[in-house]
């Protein structure tokens, strides 16, 4: 057979062509399959990447705990038992504040922040600074004991409103510290200091004299050091309305009648109180109406209890 080369020339080309299109399509065939296998191992490598960030953002959050660490945001909570190798200082006050990534304790004495994070059911507080107080050896033994306590990255419960910390050799149940009423009902409170312009000085009362509030079942017993007496206290968490308190008349004089005049005058209508932590207990602010003078008072367990017990501080006319 003769073929004329331009007829050879377009037989070649197209048998080419055939050939690429068939290449082409065994390609085709196989790219799916080869890349159905890519795509399911980056599927497998997301998923386990997604699964391990969750995990990661559990840990952070502290679901992994009994609570959630969201549970404790913005809360005070006050130890309530402290067991271990550690005895708590008799009559000082633990106290840790929760606040958005920040940490905020106190032992008695100074006071201790800083951040902290939570990593599944481990409390982290590394670096916490302090304020630099002098005050009782113990209590300040228990700062540094508490501040080495947080820092050793304690294992953390919170269920029924109690926080749990334990280290393995230390253990902190807190629960929210209490509020209102059953802060003042608490205990009695000794008058040690009388504020005046405007809460800008307070002057320490004579040592010699000894004066006290008693709150129970919104009512105040009221010893002035002369005199004493009763009447109707309503408190709120911020305030306290003072009714009519009816006192005994003795005539009185020196630094007893200076206690007394500053007593009657700030125990009238509705005043405002605070009660912080202090190195020598917790320490009761109430200022008068006018928000001009005012009292200082700590606690003092033994003050009233009698009185109060018996009902018998009874007001004469």
């Amino acid at each position: 057979m003769t073929w004329k080369t331009g007829t050879r020339r377009v037989l070649l080309a197209t048998a080419a062509v055939g050939l690429v299109s068939a290449l082409s399509a065994c390609a085709g065939t196989s790219t799916p399959a080869t890349g159905s296998g890519s795509t399911a191992s980056s599927v497998s490598a997301t998923s386990s990447a997604s699964g391990k960030a969750g995990s990661a953002s559990s840990a952070a959050s502290g679901s992994g705990a009994a609570g959630a660490a969201s549970d404790l945001a913005g809360k005070t909570l006050v130890a309530k038992e402290v067991t271990g190798s550690y005895t708590i200082v008799p009559g000082s006050t633990i106290s840790i504040t929760f606040d958005n990534g920040t940490l905020a304790a106190r032992a008695g004495c100074n006071n201790l922040f800083g951040q902290y994070t939570v990593s599944g059911d481990v409390l982290n507080a590394p670096q916490l600074a302090s304020t630099m107080m002098a005050c009782d050896e113990a209590l300040m033994n228990q700062d540094t004991w508490l501040a080495a306590f947080l820092a050793s990255s304690p294992t953390w419960t919170y269920s029924g409103g109690t926080l749990t910390l334990t280290n393995g050799t230390d253990t902190i149940a807190l629960t929210e510290a209490p509020s209102g009423a059953a802060v003042l009902e608490d205990t009695g409170w000794k008058v040690v200091g009388l504020i005046s312009q405007s809460g800008s000085t307070v002057s320490a009362i004579d040592a010699s004299v000894i004066a006290w509030l008693r709150f129970a079942d919104g009512r105040v017993l009221v010893n002035a050091s002369c005199n004493s007496g009763s009447g109707t206290a309503q408190i709120t968490d911020t305030t306290i309305t003072f009714g009519p308190i009816a006192m005994t008349r003795r005539a009185c004089v020196g630094p007893t009648q200076d206690v007394e005049q500053a007593m009657n005058a700030v125990l009238q209508g509705t005043t405002t109180y605070t009660v912080k932590d202090d190195p020598s207990g917790a320490l009761l602010t109430i200022m008068a109406a006018d928000g001009k003078t005012g009292l200082q008072l700590t606690a003092d367990p033994a003050v009233g209890a009698e009185a109060m017990t018996s009902m018998t501080a009874s007001p004469t006319s």
